[in-house]
């Protein structure tokens, strides 16, 4: 028979069990609640934080109208700089720089402008228009004409653009297969067919250009000349001899890297060393 002791230890531990199995489920209802404290407050910051930066980036547009161009290049500045993009603010940011008699400045964010939006006329444009007042007039390689075909199409989309066209292909060839297996008719099913290869086709293109747009710039990133005058180097190393003289705001491919020296070629195919700090990547 168990004595009094005994059945006194067993109602202390359920009461302890009890007490724990308690503390555990205030200690979840907790947690719980300063969880979604925590996210209620990081949504109200982010909003809070976005207010701000579209009253800053209305501020700049206001500097702009106003031919405040000084003021419109620090306020779209500060937002691109703390980690802002968008093919709209590199825009304005580079129209702001070429109004505010920097050319290099310019070209460098309606460049970043161009990566985000391919297709923008705009933006195109108003490159040419810069790239014509440049002291710098090199001519590019010329390309054969499917090389340069198969570039212009590959490049007009971004890698996103191509990948989000690539799901839309896979979705509609699921539907075009369905289609296949559900209906009877045997000339809808050879149309069906014919469709699905050809989305085939156009879904393996699709990838292909997602990816290649993707590398495209991580083996050799573009920069822009931000040097007034810039001596390149025959070698990374300032007593080597000069090969030539480039000037602001001509676009250079970076080939190579030397601790603080970097090398570039220029469109025409002509390639240097130049000191980082001179060019500025896009």
């Amino acid at each position: 028979m168990r004595n009094i002791s005994d059945f006194y230890c067993i109602f202390a531990s359920l009461i302890e069990l009890k007490l724990l199995e308690n503390f555990v489920k205030m200690g979840k209802k907790i947690a719980t609640s300063g969880i979604l404290i925590f996210l209620i407050l990081f949504s109200f910051y982010g909003l809070a934080d976005t207010a701000d930066w579209r009253q800053t980036m209305q501020n700049a547009n206001d500097a702009y109208q106003k031919q405040d161009y000084a003021t419109a290049v620090t306020l779209y500045q500060q937002i691109a700089d703390a980690g802002n993009e968008g093919a709209v603010l590199y825009y304005n940011l580079g129209n702001a720089y070429y109004k505010n008699g920097n050319s290099a400045k310019a070209l460098l964010y309606y460049e970043r402008a161009l990566r985000l939006d391919p297709r923008n006329e705009d933006i195109k444009h108003n490159i040419a228009f810069v790239n014509q007042k440049l002291i710098d007039k090199i001519d590019a390689l010329p390309e054969i004409f499917i090389t340069r075909w198969w570039n212009a199409l590959s490049q007009s989309l971004t890698s996103n653009g191509w990948a989000i066209f690539s799901i839309v292909c896979s979705a509609l060839i699921f539907i075009l297969l369905a289609v296949i297996l559900l209906v009877k008719n045997q000339l809808t099913k050879s149309i069906t067919l014919i469709v699905t290869i050809i989305c085939t086709i156009i879904l393996i293109f699709s990838v292909i250009f997602s990816s290649k747009e993707k590398n495209r710039y991580m083996k050799e990133p573009e920069a822009i000349v931000m040097d007034l005058v810039l001596n390149v180097k025959s070698s990374p190393d300032s007593k080597s001899g000069d090969l030539f003289v480039i000037h602001e705001g001509l676009k250079v491919a970076i080939t190579d890297r030397v601790n603080e020296w970097v090398e570039i070629r220029l469109p025409n195919g002509d390639k240097g060393w130049v000191k980082a700090q001179s060019v500025e990547e896009i």
